[in-house]
């Protein structure tokens, strides 16, 4: 397996210029420089490392570049390990996430979710009232991207009620995963939309994003955008 050091040289020398200044105006706020690498290509090391000596890779990466955060969350997602020590893995990356691309290519992956759904649920749920504002998107993105299905939905609509944090990724997140719901489950979100303590913000996107799918209806679109708040 490549070093950590051997890796980032790849890195630097596949950058490109034009991806890296598109990273550069989409991927704010942030504290870790970009090289220019395009997601397949940090996904497929993930992988190749993840079959591999991966502890010893996390163990010596110093995450200085935003790729570097990219392959650690995605190697944390797809290495075979249990559930105790993917929860102690996770714990320690939240709090590296400086960006809504970090957050949410990572949060994504975690398709282990399938195996011990319950599991992931209460580790979604532990962090949905952070101070945190990355913390929390992690929890929304994770609910929205793996369990928007006719046993959660409910419980879902309800927490996004419950989601009273000002930052803007976490509202963000919320009228995504709001949209999502619409998408898959228009019955039960449409009740909640008439019925919620959203903020005005908050509402409105939601409103806008249900609105752009092409998943929804002439007129479910009509009537949603009856329920815009001035």
């Amino acid at each position: 397996m490549d070093t950590p050091k051997e890796i980032r040289e790849r890195f630097l020398t596949s950058s490109e210029n034009e991806y890296k200044k598109f990273s550069d105006r989409t991927v704010v706020p942030k504290e870790h420089r970009v090289i220019g690498i395009r997601m397949p290509v940090i996904k497929q090391f993930a992988k190749d490392i993840a079959k591999s000596e991966w502890r010893s890779y996390l163990n010596e990466t110093d995450d200085e570049y935003h790729e570097d955060l990219l392959l650690r969350g995605f190697i944390v997602a797809y290495a075979k390990m249990n559930d105790d020590e993917r929860f102690h893995l996770m714990r320690e990356f939240i709090p590296k996430m400086d960006n809504w691309a970090v957050c949410d290519s990572f949060c994504m992956a975690l398709k282990v979710t399938k195996k011990n759904a319950d599991a992931f649920w209460e580790f979604a749920l532990s962090c949905l009232n952070a101070k945190e504002e990355f913390r929390v998107r992690s929890a929304v993105v994770i609910m929205l991207a793996h369990f928007i299905d006719k046993e959660h939905i409910n419980d879902i609509i309800g927490h996004m009620d419950s989601v009273k944090h000002d930052m803007y990724y976490v509202k963000m997140a919320v009228a995504w995963c709001i949209a999502d719901c619409f998408i898959k489950f228009p019955k039960e979100t449409m009740e909640y939309l008439k019925n919620n303590t959203l903020d005005k913000w908050t509402f409105n996107k939601a409103l806008s994003k249900i609105t752009d799918s092409f998943r929804v209806s002439s007129e479910d679109k009509e009537e949603i955008r009856k329920m815009r708040r001035n």
